[in-house]
């Protein structure tokens, strides 16, 4: 349906949803995707239909956002806005949760504190009834990956709500913030839901169901310059390949680079801390292993 949509009206359509964009009518499939028409390419008989069809969605409603939230609105979604994060500059990292609920949710308390409960943080935006994001400021090397799965599963049985976690990478906080931003949101949309089986990924895991989905968005722009700049340093680099051509054995691994199992596990621990890639794990390191290949093809 989707795609028949975007055949008829073309480059009226568009399936990246701009909250404050108030210049196009947005509506959501039953798999939680929404996408905008232009409300001038729309006529009065099609508007009718759609809204039979899917699920209307609102822009968003400034005033029940706190002056932090809205900064943020601003920031991610605005061509307008100046550029600065509104990031302390002493906050070197940010990482970017996104979540899509199949039905509306109405008591948005209880899912903020399940949310809290998770990660520490209070920065939980709702781009729409059911949809919305959830900014990490300080964010730990583990993603929580278990912990959302718990969480969909709970949502299904206490609220009968299906849910979906999308967990994003450790982003730089520097004046690239929310093209990067922009990028893995919008790749996140183009999954198909009702295909993944997890009910929550981080973005490590999601990338073969990406490139499958959308392989026109595997570039190098979607890497957080975190990985980029890691990719960069030879020895980091050398130390990564070498691991994965020893079959994830650390120690053969250590002995082809003539180093202590300690040098290598703290090489490692390194990497986790400043990426939040742990190559020690199966789909960590096939990761890893395509975005060597990505960085290389594209240099």
């Amino acid at each position: 349906m989707i795609k028949n949509l975007m055949l008829h009206f073309k480059e009226a359509m568009t399936t990246t949803y701009h909250p404050n964009d108030s210049t196009f009518d947005w509506f959501q499939t039953e798999l939680g995707q929404t996408f905008g028409i232009q409300k001038t390419s729309l006529a009065d008989k099609e508007r009718e239909l759609l809204s039979v069809l899917f699920q209307p969605v609102e822009t968003l409603n400034q005033d029940s956002l706190t002056l932090i939230q809205r900064k943020w609105i601003d920031y991610l979604y605005s061509e307008n806005n100046d550029g600065q994060s509104p990031l302390p500059a002493e906050h070197s990292t940010v990482r970017f949760y996104y979540f899509y609920l199949k039905q509306i949710m109405d008591d948005k308390q209880s899912f903020e504190e399940a949310i809290r409960g998770i990660i520490h943080s209070d920065l939980i935006i709702w781009l729409d009834f059911s949809h919305g994001i959830i900014i990490e400021d300080k964010p730990t090397t583990t993603s929580e990956v278990e912990s959302f799965k718990a969480l969909s599963a709970s949502l299904t049985t206490d609220f009968y709500i299906e849910s979906t976690f999308y967990i994003g990478q450790i982003q730089k906080n520097d004046a690239d913030l929310n093209r990067k931003f922009s990028l893995e949101h919008s790749c996140f949309q183009a999954m198909d839901r009702s295909a993944n089986q997890e009910k929550a990924l981080n973005f490590y895991e999601a990338l073969p169901l990406l490139i499958i989905k959308a392989p026109s968005s595997f570039k190098k722009d979607i890497l957080s310059n975190h990985l980029v700049e890691t990719l960069e340093d030879r020895e980091t680099l050398h130390t990564i390949e070498t691991f994965l051509q020893s079959n994830l054995n650390a120690s053969s691994t250590a002995k082809r680079l003539f180093i202590h199992r300690n040098s290598l596990h703290y090489r490692l621990e390194r990497l986790l801390e400043k990426t939040g890639v742990d190559i020690r794990t199966f789909s960590n390191a096939t990761f890893m292993f395509l975005a060597i290949m990505l960085v290389r093809h594209e240099n």
